[in-house]
C-alpha cells in the first residue's frame, strides 16, 4: 500500500493503477481529486486518484481514456462531452465524408457503455472479483436506483451494448467467428489511432 498525507491507498487501487501505468494510462496519487466521479479526476489524459477512490471508479474512468484515440487522449479533462464535440469536429476536417474510417469508428465508440465494457474486460484480465470491478451501488437508472448487479450480469453474459461498441472500434470480436479475441479478451488495451 502507498501512503499519503490524506491516508492509505487501497491495495486493489494500487494494483489497478500500476497495471494502468504499464499499458500507458498514466495515474497519479493525489490528496484530493474530484471529477465526474468522486475521488478520481481526468486531467490532461491522466487519472488523478485520491486515497478514498474505489477500484471500480478508477477502472471506469480508465476505460474512458483507453478508448479515446491516442491523438486526442491528452485533451481529455473532466467533462468528456467537450472532448467528444472536439473529436467530431476534428473528424470533419481530417476525414471529410469517410464515416467508415478506423478513426471515425473509434471516435463514435467513445461513450459510457464502451468505457464500462472496457473496465470489465480489464478488471477480469487482472483477476479482480466481479463485485470490485462494478459495485452493486453503481450505475443508477433514471430513478436513481443502482443497477450495478444487473450491469455485471449483462457483461458476464456478453449481452451489454458497450461490447458491440468495442467490437466496432476494433478491440474485440463478439463471437468466435471474428478475427479478434472474443470479449472479454481484447486485442489491445488502448486505442492508438
Amino acid at each position: 500500500m502507498l501512503t499519503s498525507p490524506a491516508g492509505i491507498f487501497d491495495a486493489t487501487v494500487v494494483r489497478v493503477c500500476t497495471a494502468l501505468n504499464e499499458i500507458g494510462i498514466a495515474t497519479t496519487f493525489v490528496e484530493k481529486a474530484c471529477g465526474f466521479l468522486e475521488n478520481v479526476r481526468i486531467v490532461n489524459g491522466t487519472l488523478h486518484i485520491a486515497p478514498e477512490c474505489d477500484a471500480s471508479d478508477v477502472l471506469h474512468e480508465a476505460g474512458h481514456l483507453s478508448i479515446i484515440p491516442s491523438r486526442y487522449r491528452s485533451r481529455a479533462n473532466d467533462d468528456l462531452d467537450v472532448l467528444t464535440k472536439f473529436m467530431l469536429e476534428d473528424l470533419d476536417l481530417v476525414n471529410g465524408d469517410e464515416p467508415d474510417s478506423p478513426l471515425y469508428r473509434a471516435v463514435i465508440q467513445c461513450s459510457d457503455p464502451e468505457a464500462t465494457a472496457w473496465a470489465w474486460a480489464f478488471g477480469k484480465h487482472l483477476g479482480l472479483p466481479e463485485e470490485e470491478i462494478i459495485k452493486d451501488d453503481q450505475y443508477p437508472d433514471e430513478n436513481g436506483v443502482p443497477t450495478g448487479a444487473e450491469v455485471r450480469m449483462c457483461l458476464a453474459m456478453r449481452a451489454y451494448v458497450g461490447i458491440n461498441g468495442l467490437a466496432h472500434a476494433g478491440f474485440c470480436s463478439v463471437n468466435r467467428f471474428g478475427r479478434l479475441p472474443v470479449y472479454p479478451k481484447l486485442a489491445y488495451w488502448t486505442q492508438e489511432l
